[in-house]
């Protein structure tokens, strides 16, 4: 049962879960508040935009650094653009005023993946975030036609070399597993005609922008999802946004991301994707629908999704107040507990759930937060006692007994305890 007004372990479940972590204000802010007054205010919010874009090289001057035989400046050049980029999204990940927008930006950043390594064109890597940022609290069907048209995707997934001679299938697809319908809910068949319908989408490389190839597209003739008349692209998007199934498929992915990553409740789920889809793919009315159900605040989810790295590094410079870090160095950090902003292993994203802890990155964890725990300075905490501390930074009762002589010590227990792991 959804509480009427929400305590600090409430708030605390909302922050980790639709948020960036336990961030002492935020929380208090809501408490007394109903959990529909502060869901609705968390949407209402107008994505905050990142100061400061980084400045990255263009496609043409990759080419030219290239036709000059510069391939030593080039590949440093490559190396800085990629990792300025990485330090500007993970700074604004830090300092951000709108923490559920940039959360989305996170699920679609994992539903959508794009790696800057295969496209290596860091300003379309950019321009695909920012696309992702404009529309992650916007409207789906907005937001699939604008991904499917994107550059670095069309890189990525190889749809930029899809020609009429020589359909190529990876686009089609990723499309149909990962960005709609889901495994088993499509035939190779359906694969090939999406993959002709696709043909001649391409990427003008002197604007970086998108361009149809009218003389290598070939109107697609075959039935798609089981209709006919799906000739090109845009049509294969609508016929795609017309299915049960991709509304659902989207409800589902927000169950594993927002309650457990157990099976989903499909009853549940359903009920979410019928508002999804009766809201014209409006992103604002499915997550009402997810933070304001009873499976969202149901005891039973809490404490069971673990932290994701960025989850964790957000958590904990947004929660505690630490010492300025290096952009660099937060960089660093998320390379080495598996999580390297703009590289997901695979077109499906980062696996997540138990993935994210095995033997050596539980170790890579408690060593990072060690070694920030040295730099903390002995600021007065908010809550003074270990009950207080294990209810503002912790899911769930820690494993062990939050012993110490002060606060920071308490603070210190909590950060340490498996249960920190937990959101």
């Amino acid at each position: 049962m959804i509480s009427t007004s929400l305590d600090l372990p409430d708030a605390r479940h909302l922050a980790v879960r639709a948020c960036l972590g336990e961030e002492w204000l935020l929380m208090q802010s809501w408490q007394g508040a109903s959990p529909q007054t502060v869901v609705r205010r968390l949407l209402a919010a107008e994505p905050q935009m990142p100061a400061k874009p980084p400045t990255l090289a263009s496609w043409g001057s990759w080419e030219n650094m290239l036709e000059q035989g510069e391939m030593a400046q080039a590949r440093e050049q490559l190396n800085r653009d990629k990792m300025a980029l990485k330090q500007w999204w993970l700074q604004h990940l830090l300092h951000t005023q709108t923490p559920l927008a940039e959360r989305m930006v996170m699920f679609w950043h994992n539903h959508f993946t794009t790696s800057i390594n295969k496209v290596n064109q860091p300003n379309l890597v950019l321009q695909q975030h920012q696309l992702i940022r404009q529309h992650a609290l916007g409207n789906f069907r907005a937001l699939l036609h604008a991904i499917a048209r994107d550059p670095a995707m069309l890189i990525y997934l190889d749809g930029a070399m899809n020609y009429k001679q020589h359909p190529n299938e990876n686009f089609a697809r990723e499309l149909l597993e990962l960005f709609t319908l889901g495994s088993g809910h499509y035939r190779e068949s359906d694969i090939k005609a999406a993959a002709c319908a696709f043909t001649g989408w391409t990427v003008d490389r002197n604007s970086n922008r998108f361009l149809l190839d009218a003389q290598h597209h070939a109107p697609n003739t075959q039935p798609f999802l089981g209709k006919s008349g799906v000739q090109d692209g845009e049509q294969a998007l609508d016929a795609l946004l017309e299915h049960p199934r991709t509304a659902e498929h989207i409800a589902e992915k927000c169950w594993y991301a927002f309650v457990s990553t157990e099976s989903h409740d499909q009853a549940q789920t359903r009920q979410w994707a019928n508002a999804f889809r009766s809201s014209g793919y409006d992103i604002k009315t499915l997550l009402e629908s997810v933070l304001l159900s009873e499976a969202f605040w149901a005891q039973q989810h809490r404490g069971v999704l673990i932290k994701s790295p960025l989850d964790l590094l957000t958590g904990v410079f947004r929660a505690l107040p630490w010492p300025g870090v290096a952009p660099s160095e937060l960089v660093k950090y998320a390379e080495k507990l598996g999580q390297n902003p703009f590289v997901p292993p695979t077109p499906k994203g980062w696996e997540g759930g138990k993935a994210w802890i095995t033997t050596q990155s539980l170790l890579d964890r408690y060593g990072i937060l060690f070694q920030l725990t040295r730099t903390l300075p002995p600021t007065p905490l908010p809550v003074q006692s270990a009950a207080q501390i294990a209810q503002w930074l912790l899911a769930t009762s820690p494993v062990k007994a939050l012993t110490g002589d002060s606060p920071q010590q308490f603070l210190l227990a909590a950060m340490f305890d498996p249960a920190y792991q937990l959101k």
